[in-house]
């Protein structure tokens, strides 16, 4: 199993999860963009994406061979949902205090805890990402594709899930969470699907 983070989802918010499985961080090798694609499409099992991890598993999903697909916080382009100017802002933020703007991020999806991760620039890239358009189809397909919907997220809303659903054709839990889904919970919802 793969699981491709969402931005800033370091390691150390899922200790458990990074220790049995592959774990991706979105753009915090800097290269990240040259071999994440690659990586993933040789996953035949189980690919889990969160948010922008997701978004990055949606964007090619017609040529990745997992046969079964968690989503948790799915967007097909995020400034639908978000105001651009607010991933402006954070990315002013992040360029004057990495630190700082994660920290904060953190907080505001609910993890309690401050980074203790080295923050690379590269993670800048993530953002601007964001702002990227994504011309995404209905994709019929034959993978066990699972929708996590959070119902109290403060980053996006449920909208932004069910119209995931809408395209790709899976099944969805609604789940009471804001953005940052808490391991034990992940863990179970994984155990479960495997």
């Amino acid at each position: 199993m793969i699981f491709l983070s969402g931005w800033s989802g370091f390691s150390e918010i899922y200790p458990e999860i990074s220790k049995k499985y592959k774990f991706i961080v979105p753009f915090q090798d800097p290269n990240f963009s040259e071999w994440y694609l690659d990586e993933i499409k040789q996953e035949e099992d189980m690919l889990v994406g969160w948010s922008l991890g997701a978004n990055l598993i949606l964007k090619d999903i017609d040529k990745l061979n997992a046969k079964r697909i968690i989503l948790i916080a799915p967007f097909l382009n995020f400034t639908d949902y978000v105001n651009e100017r607010i991933v402006d802002l954070m990315i002013r933020a992040f360029e004057r205090d990495r630190e700082k703007c994660v920290n904060d991020f953190w907080a505001r999806i609910g993890i309690k805890k401050d980074v203790k991760t080295k923050i690379n620039s590269s993670l800048k890239e993530g953002l601007i990402f964001l702002k990227k358009r994504n011309n995404f189809k209905e994709y019929v397909h034959d993978k066990n594709i699972l929708i996590i919907a959070l119902t109290i997220d403060r980053i996006l809303p449920l909208k932004a899930f069910m119209d995931v659903q809408k395209k790709i054709f899976g099944s969805v839990i609604k789940l009471y969470s804001n953005h940052y889904v808490e391991e034990k919970i992940l863990e179970r919802i994984i155990f479960e699907n495997i």
